[in-house]
């Protein structure tokens, strides 16, 4: 389950306001007992327009930002269809979910649609997985488990299928869509590429959150020395990172927040190899994209994190997010003892294999 969180809630960037508009105008088919269609753009949540359904047929006229990426849904529904905003008209079909329009469009919606139905799929199991987890007891343990390992498989198929219609649009502006949406899984050598200069669809504006996150990944590479930060611990006293950073000692950098269900699912493994290796030096530092003081204190003591911890309480608008690029929790890199960053997010066994390798046990 350690992706469903970021993918709920990573947020697409919207175009400038000055970009050049153009006409758009849509007519199709909805279902008989619907009132009104919803118009969104480049993957909000909020819709920008409608149109009123009269016995099943619509029609819009209106105008958006040229090479907008644009869905119409209904109300209470996972029925949509997507098309470019690209001049062309739409004929939009949202029972059979399809459209007639240019061949962009076209290819947009069936990308668009592959991957909605893999989601409906993912959020109905997200839905019975919480309330299971509200209500279980320690006979449930294994239920919970298989629907954990439902839910990854379901999330990387959704991954899988945004890395796909990225690599399938190199050529076009598609790219930038999908791209927008999937760059938080991408190493630093994954999205230079995908944002290399040559590309035709770099320069889309619903790509800035990908550009901050590769310049945030570039500042955490390894071989890179530690940026400091200052931000007040848990007992309330202002603490920087170069306290406990580049002082002999191989420090891991964690953050995470109390309400995030992969970080808590990943700090037991945390917590085994702090208790492991803490005699040989190793130190933790937490750094919380928390907003509730006492949700995250809490959180501290139930876990049993006894190492220092650090927050701005400004979720994720906190200084280490735009400082390190952290687009996504759990995520962590790991500093020798000069400050010099040698590995970064290490979970699961992989956090303790690189600490076997560096201490030898």
């Amino acid at each position: 389950m350690k992706k469903l969180l970021t993918m709920v809630l990573v947020a697409c960037a919207t175009l400038a306001a000055h970009a050049q508009e153009t006409v758009v105008k849509v007519s199709g088919t909805a279902p008989a007992d619907q009132k009104w269609v919803y118009f969104f753009y480049n993957g909000g949540n909020t819709p920008v327009d409608s149109a009123k359904v009269t016995s099943g047929k619509f029609s819009y006229n209106g105008k958006a930002v040229k090479n907008s990426f644009a869905t119409i849904g209904l109300k209470n529904s996972m029925q949509t269809v997507a098309y470019m905003v690209d001049g062309t008209p739409v004929k939009a079909n949202l029972i059979a979910q399809t459209i007639e329009g240019s061949n962009l469009s076209k290819r947009f919606n069936t990308y668009f649609n592959k991957i909605t139905k893999v989601n409906a799929e993912l959020m109905e199991v997200y839905g019975n997985y919480m309330k299971l987890r509200q209500q279980a007891s320690q006979a449930d343990d294994a239920k919970l488990k298989a629907m954990e390992s439902q839910l990854d498989t379901l999330s990387n198929k959704i991954d899988n299928e945004m890395r796909t219609a990225v690599n399938d649009n190199q050529s076009n502006v598609l790219a930038a869509f999908f791209l927008s949406r999937v760059y938080y899984e991408l190493d630093y050598d994954q999205l230079k590429s995908a944002l290399s200069a040559d590309k035709p669809y770099v320069n889309h504006p619903i790509l800035s959150g990908a550009k901050r996150a590769l310049a945030g990944l570039e500042k955490r590479r390894p071989g890179k020395q530690f940026e400091d930060m200052s931000m007040a611990d848990d007992k309330g006293v202002m603490r920087k990172l170069s306290d406990f950073c580049g002082k002999g000692n191989y420090v891991l950098v964690d953050f995470w927040a109390s309400w995030c269900g992969p970080c808590r699912q990943e700090m037991p493994n945390v917590v085994a190899n702090y208790e492991k290796y803490h005699g040989k030096g190793f130190e933790v530092i937490g750094v919380s994209f928390d907003q509730k003081a006492e949700a995250w204190k809490a959180a501290i003591k139930n876990i049993g994190m006894k190492w220092p911890q650090l927050s701005d309480l400004k979720g994720w608008r906190s200084q280490a997010a735009v400082q390190y690029g952290i687009s996504s929790i759990p995520s962590n890199f790991l500093l020798d003892g000069s400050g010099k960053i040698v590995a970064v997010d290490l979970r699961g066994e992989a956090l303790g294999k690189k600490l076997q390798e560096i201490y030898g046990f």
